[in-house]
């Protein structure tokens, strides 16, 4: 209270009150654990968990959803395959087999069809939250937006990280079971696809491959003339194996049963650098780089390889200029994949989320337009870049740079 010019007003000291001196008097220990509780609160609030909640059960909902679909028309399609398990018509064999097919399909499906799922949870999440009127409270507190979504990005990069460990992890063990048909186990090979080494210029082919031992049936080894043999040779063997650590260290084919026999092979003074024949001349090693895998006639785009694997491929010299180039492409796409499935997040945002929107329902038309342009645009420059016309790299990072700058132009549009 004021009791005349120059009358000091005094406050009076409160003890439920501290003022900053107090503050600063306090123990460390208390001030190091609420610099850690507003830490834990910054970072991850309870509408964060709310809202991360939401989004794995939107993930989960779309992922099971078109799953299902995928696994309703392929079984239909594709009954007489299974049939053909137990031709008594046993039903157990064949809802075993069933099963352990489509199971190994959703591991790869999670692979193939997990990114765009990711930006379509994202969608589905805002929309909720906007129609439920949820989101306008934060809004009007003073919340920015990008805030409000950070629990969502936080959202899409764990499932790109399981995603990584589903890539690296599970794909490369379940491979064998992946290349097989239908109807028939692994155990009972799958078709081989003729290839040649272009290192040595050996041609390969077998009548049934199995992935899981990496072994060969009725195999066939054309040897070139004149670089390996004087005459043209078919090496035929009952049984081939492939070796990754063979003799000095070089991998290729062991055979076994074979016609002709090794001593009468006409090899040359480099064939015998390649075709090494055994102590015991009953078997010959067969230098070369062309893997099980590459035999395959499913498994020739490197999908079902680690990325370590995958690199190595790409610097395997026994394979076509045109694999390895199909090849760096995979490998640069597996690589950004990722970053570009952040940047489609922030893309849709000013889409879902505008100040001058034309409704809930048109707004996330528009967003669904604006990643399948993306999407669109991805493939597009794997396209080119496929026929040459584009590098592999300008490829992988043009849709990155694209879909940014675009998020970036349109960020002063979101509702604030």
């Amino acid at each position: 209270m004021l009791t005349g010019v120059g009358t000091q007003h005094v406050i009076p000291h409160r003890p439920g009150l501290c003022d900053p001196w107090e503050r600063k008097s306090r123990p460390s220990a208390n001030r190091s654990s609420d610099v850690r509780a507003g830490k834990t609160s910054i970072v991850l609030t309870t509408f964060d968990r709310y809202l991360l909640k939401r989004f794995f059960y939107a993930f989960l909902v779309c992922f099971l959803g078109t799953l299902g679909v995928f696994f309703v028309f392929d079984a239909f399609t594709n009954a007489d395959e299974f049939l053909k398990v137990s031709p008594e018509g046993e039903i157990w064999p064949i809802a075993k087999r069933m099963g352990v097919y489509y199971a190994c399909q959703a591991i790869l499906f999670l692979g193939t069809a997990g990114h765009v799922l990711c930006v379509l949870a994202v969608m589905v999440v805002l929309s909720m939250v906007q129609r439920t009127g949820e989101l306008h409270p934060l809004l009007a507190a003073g919340v920015p937006l990008y805030r409000v979504v950070l629990p969502l990005v936080l959202g899409v990069v764990m499932v790109n990280a399981a995603m990584i460990a589903n890539q690296e992890c599970l794909l490369p063990r379940i491979a064998p079971m992946l290349q097989a048909p239908r109807g028939r186990d692994v155990e009972y090979g799958v078709n081989v696809r003729p290839t040649r080494d272009f290192a040595t210029h050996v041609l390969i082919s077998a009548k049934r491959l199995f992935p899981a031992s990496s072994r060969l049936e009725n195999a066939e080894f054309v040897l070139p003339v004149p670089d390996i043999v004087a005459r043209l040779t078919t090496l035929k063997a009952k049984r081939a194996r492939f070796l990754v650590d063979g003799p000095d260290g070089q991998s290729g084919w062991l055979l076994g049963g074979l016609t002709p026999k090794p001593d009468k092979l006409t090899l040359t003074g480099p064939g015998r650098d390649v075709v090494r024949v055994g102590a015991r001349r009953t078997t010959v090693f067969v230098v070369s780089g062309v893997t099980p895998d590459q035999l395959s006639d499913k498994a020739d785009t490197g999908r079902f390889l680690s990325t370590p694997d995958l690199y190595r491929r790409v610097r395997n010299p026994s394979q076509t200029t045109r694999s390895a180039h199909g090849q760096v492409l995979a490998l640069h796409a597996r690589l950004t994949r990722p970053l570009l499935n952040v940047c489609a997040v922030f893309l849709v945002v000013p889409f879902l989320v505008r100040r001058e929107g034309c409704g809930l329902v048109a707004n996330l038309a528009v967003g669904v337009v604006a990643m399948l342009v993306t999407l669109g645009l991805g493939e597009t420059c794997l396209y080119l870049a496929s026929i040459h016309m584009i590098s592999a790299d300008v490829a992988a990072w043009s849709p990155i740079l694209a879909c940014g700058t675009f998020a970036t132009w349109c960020a002063p549009n979101v509702e604030t």
